[in-house]
């Protein structure tokens, strides 16, 4: 590449960075310091499983979401039930006990969200055999119904207690809607954008409901992003210019986060608002190539989290709209990161391969402090969530032949104990 297209690629890449950066200030209340690094660590808490450790030492288990006041959800296996039997369970970190939910009659439950307010929501086979999507509160447990055929499943739950996902209609020309179900209201067909299926993949706080959507049979039916209001219905977000896109969080301002294809087929990472559509990510971290695949996977209060793929190569960005383009968290030494979750004061939780890619390790990353792993056992681990202060996943034995489901605290010197937001400068 000749100096000129240096200066032009560099041109082109701060003049879109520019421009996001300008139009997303609903994001933007702080910008990241990364010169100012604490040191951190975090302490493990090994939340065993439902089965018995002497009768079954073998069990498994593995933790999904946490609470703010230290409600961990998950599946477990059990004693004298095959390996691939597992119950949803609450674990609680004021009694040191986990608690079976049961089932919804079938043989298995898996339990995949919580509210703060304690509301659990998940999935398992019905007794008739079919996948049934479950909210349980503290004096009930609902199983939620389909929209005429058999299935139903469930992907996000907001702090209202409202559940989205997908559901069979029973009808072959349109056989699986996105939904909404609230207490109030039950089962909401949010219908599609024209063609034959739909699936909502988060929902805010404030009932705004995100996924994506077959788009009408002609010219292409292909998905595309859409935004679901009761007021506006399913509005179609649009593309890059490509066939396909997809809607994965949404925050408390409406901003929006997923990916979509360009006009050359790549997948690029997006944030999407009101005022300014679909803004792309991906062409601030590709330095002047189409090629880096890029993948918008969460957005919590002003933080963006999402990934770029490149051959073997795998990377997490973590984005707020100001002071800059995305920030490369990095991994723990191999070649890979991928980053599930971040909290609403910017720490980014998941897992990152280790040097020589010879073992893969839950992390925390933050601006101040960096990528550091989470303590473990001998084996792999993964971080599936953060709320507040609390981490939960996976750690596993030597061999990762045994591993238990998992919560990781700061130690008690920890800066993030004050509870001011780590970006500050």
């Amino acid at each position: 590449m000749t100096d000129n297209s240096v200066l032009q690629a560099r041109a082109r890449f701060w003049k879109v960075a520019g421009a996001c950066i300008a139009a997303l200030v609903v994001l933007s209340t702080a910008g990241i310091n990364l010169n100012a690094r604490h040191e951190e660590t975090f302490i493990a808490t090994d939340l065993g499983t439902l089965g018995d450790p002497v009768r079954c030492p073998q069990c498994v288990s593995v933790a999904f979401a946490v609470s703010d006041k230290g409600l961990v959800v998950g599946r477990s296996m059990l004693n004298d039930q095959p390996a691939d039997v597992f119950h949803a369970f609450v674990w609680s970190e004021n009694t040191g006990i986990m608690t079976d939910l049961g089932t919804l009659g079938g043989a298995q439950s898996t339990a995949t969200a919580i509210t703060n307010d304690g509301v659990i929501a998940g999935f398992g086979p019905s007794a008739g055999g079919a996948l049934h999507a479950f909210v349980r509160t503290r004096l009930n447990f609902v199983d939620l119904p389909t929209l005429g055929g058999s299935t139903t499943t469930l992907n996000a739950i907001n702090e209202k207690g409202e559940a989205v996902g997908a559901s069979d209609t029973g009808n072959s020309a349109s056989p699986s809607h996105a939904f909404l179900w609230t207490k109030q209201n039950g089962m909401l067909d949010l219908g599609t954008l024209g063609g034959r299926t739909s699936t909502a993949n988060a929902i805010s706080d404030d009932g705004v409901v995100v996924g994506q959507s077959d788009t009408a049979p002609d010219p292409d039916n292909a998905p595309h992003a859409f935004m679901w209001t009761r007021h506006g219905g399913m509005v179609d977000l649009g593309t890059f210019g490509g066939l396909n896109s997809t809607a994965q969080s949404v925050n408390n301002n409406g901003v929006i986060v997923g990916s979509s294809d360009t006009k050359s087929g790549v997948s690029h990472a997006f944030v999407w608002t009101r005022r300014t559509g679909m803004v792309d990510l991906g062409r601030m971290v590709e330095r002047g190539t189409d090629e880096i695949t890029s993948f918008g996977d969460k957005i919590n209060g002003r933080f963006v989290i999402f990934h770029t793929s490149t051959n073997t190569i795998t990377h997490s960005f973590v984005w707020t709209g100001k002071d800059g383009p995305p920030v490369d968290i990095g991994t723990l030494g191999g070649d890979r990161s991928f980053a599930v979750d971040v909290s609403e004061k910017g720490v980014v939780v998941g897992g990152s391969s280790t040097a020589g890619n010879a073992a893969f390790h839950a992390f925390a990353w933050s601006a101040s402090m960096g990528m550091v792993p989470l303590e473990s056992g001998e084996g792999t681990s993964q971080a599936n969530a953060i709320n507040g202060n609390l981490i939960v996943g996976s750690s596993c034995e030597a061999g990762d032949a045994v591993c238990h489901a998992t919560l990781w605290k700061p130690s008690s010197h920890s800066h993030h104990q004050q509870g001011d937001d780590d970006d500050q400068d």
